[in-house]
Parts: C-alpha cells; structure tokens; sequence
C-alpha cells in the first residue's frame, strides 16, 4: 500500500513539473514574440554627433 501511495506522489509530481515547464516555455514565447513586435515599431533612437566630428566629416 504504501508503495503504491509513493508511486502515485512521484507520479503527480512528474505530471506538475511537466506542466510548469509547458507553462513557462508558452509564456517565453509569448515575451519573446512581443519584444519581437515592439522592436520593429520601436523608433529607433536618433544619434548626434560631437561638434568636432561634424568637422571631421567630409561634406557631400
């Protein structure tokens, strides 16, 4: 009886992390899908340079 009692406890406890890492795989995909999107409608930051590199550049 108690083997039994002890299977059925190994069992759930297969069956719970099963699902936790189906949980946390679904809501990583889920993040990394809307950073995706955020990324492209993101602006993207505008650079300026320092005075004296702006003379350094060749005009065109």
């Amino acid at each position: 009886m108690l083997k039994i009692g002890l299977f059925i406890l190994v069992l759930a406890c297969l069956v719970m992390l099963l699902g936790l890492l189906y949980i946390s795989f679904k809501m990583l995909k889920e993040t990394q899908q809307k950073q995706k999107e955020e990324s492209k409608t993101a602006e993207k930051p505008q650079y300026q340079l320092h005075p004296k590199l702006k003379q350094k550049q060749p005009k065109k």
